[in-house]
């Protein structure tokens, strides 16, 4: 499932919107199940529309334009995941850690794999991320978890490195 899922994306990619678009879309980043790109062009929301077939807009406000619930939660559609709202910055760290904050740095949507949602909510922050970066710095919290061992309830707290900008899945060279 997930070679096809990868399938699916690649093709949209490169034989759909890279064929439309050419130098005028880059790919900042890519998961199993979702794309980050940058489109120049006058009207994005026009340009999707009329590739609609591809899209499910069913979490675009009801008022939107291109709010239709046609699509919704069909397989193969790809979604907007923030309903419409415009990206204003997006800081991807490595694969599954990334902070984007969108309508006017209102929304923030942060990824953090093997991080409590909770520490990724409350004590992370999109300029966490963006130091982790662009200042090489890490961050260690505090996370708290509940255990089971032999029928037993118990806490533990437990120090983790929650955000690094060691990527052991790529290397950047100097050039």
């Amino acid at each position: 499932i997930l070679d096809l899922s990868k399938t699916l994306m690649y093709d949209f990619y490169y034989n759909r919107l890279k064929d439309k678009y050419g130098d005028q879309i880059r790919l900042m980043y890519t998961d199993t199940d979702s794309l980050l790109i940058v489109v120049y062009t006058d009207d994005i929301y026009e340009d999707i529309q009329s590739h609609g077939q591809h899209y499910d807009f069913s979490n675009y406000p009801t008022d939107h334009p291109l709010y239709n619930p046609t699509n919704k939660k069909v397989i193969g559609k790809f979604k907007d995941e923030f309903g419409g709202k415009v990206i204003q910055e997006a800081v991807c760290v490595r694969p599954k850690m990334y902070s984007i904050l969108a309508d006017d740095n209102n929304i923030t949507l942060k990824k953090a794999k093997g991080v409590t949602k909770s520490v990724t909510d409350k004590k992370l922050k999109h300029q966490h991320y963006y130091d982790c970066i662009f200042k090489n710095k890490s961050k260690t919290e505090t996370m708290t978890h509940i255990r089971s061992e032999n029928h037993i309830l118990y806490t533990i707290s437990q120090n983790k490195l929650s955000l690094s900008p060691l990527d052991t899945k790529r290397y950047i060279l100097p050039d």
